[in-house]
């Protein structure tokens, strides 16, 4: 299987990825957004939103509850 490497340390493997919560917050006290990032170096591979703005209007992403 195909590990991720971290174009700007190498590091490689799935466990390197990590994802962090936003300051900024809803009303509710939950994050707007996630960063995910090299658990190394900081890198930023991608920003996870909750809420998506579609053509049909605004759509609202929920997360699964454990």
């Amino acid at each position: 299987m195909a590990e991720p490497k971290c174009p700007d340390c190498g590091e490689t493997g799935i466990e390197k990825v990590v994802s962090s919560a936003s300051k900024e917050q809803s009303k509710e006290r939950r994050p707007w957004f996630y960063v995910a990032h090299c658990d190394n170096c900081g890198h930023v591979y991608g920003i996870f939103t909750k809420h998506v703005f579609g053509k049909s209007g605004p759509q609202l992403m929920i997360e699964k509850r454990k």
